[in-house]
């Protein structure tokens, strides 16, 4: 196994001083990048357990595809955050965590601050979720009561017209009824005019006769 001196010559290179070693990650990468102009990325080197907080958030260099080859278990592709002051990956973990004491409570601080901005939106949202089902509601009741009354409407409508339709034929039997009668009035004075008509006169002369037969 190589020991600490072989592993720091390849990580730092041999011009990295102390001071640069005691810097953000932000502050490494710059400084990396005005030594090494032709680097091509970065990956991060990260011992936790290390007394030297340098290596906990070491930032080496790569050239070329160097960062798609399969990494040491310490060292990993994935940046951390700018807000942590002592960033670490711990073994098992997923990501970077703060392991700086006093940072942590600022994160916390930060991170409850956004809690309650994020309930307070939440609220808010539901508010505004509530006013959208209270109008729902209000337009499916006003639908509820239009189709009612469009209802009673075609009610009354529809016995109106089925009024309108029986007086219709109530009139239409009365008018039957009325011309049936007129024409049997009729058909009945013209046979009792056929009736009344008196037969040709004729002369009777017997009693000129007898008158004379006297004489």
């Amino acid at each position: 196994m190589a020991d600490e001196n072989t592993q720091v010559a390849p990580v730092a290179g041999a011009e990295t001083n102390a001071t640069q070693d005691q810097n953000s990650v932000a502050e490494q990468e710059q400084a990396l990048k005005a030594k090494f102009p032709t680097l091509t990325g970065f990956v991060y080197l990260s011992d936790p357990d290390n007394a030297d907080p340098v290596w906990h958030h070491k930032v080496i260099p790569v050239f070329g595809d160097e960062a798609s080859v399969a990494l040491p278990w310490q060292v990993h592709a994935e940046r951390p955050s700018d807000s942590f002051k002592d960033p670490v990956w711990t073994v098992g973990a997923t990501d970077w965590s703060e392991n700086d004491k006093n940072n942590q409570a600022v994160i916390l601080q930060e991170t409850t601050q956004k809690l309650a901005e994020l309930d307070k939106k939440s609220a808010e949202l539901d508010k505004a979720n509530d006013k959208v089902d209270q109008a729902l509601r209000d337009m499916q009741e006003v639908q509820a009561q239009s189709s009612k009354q469009n209802l009673a409407l075609m009610k009354s409508f529809t016995e109106q017209t089925q009024n309108t339709n029986q007086i219709l034929g109530a009139m239409q039997k009365t008018l039957a009824m009325v011309t049936k009668a007129v024409a049997m009035v009729t058909k009945a004075v013209g046979a009792n005019a056929n009736n009344a008509t008196p037969a040709n006169p004729t002369t009777d002369t017997k009693p000129a006769d007898q008158a004379t037969d006297k004489q």
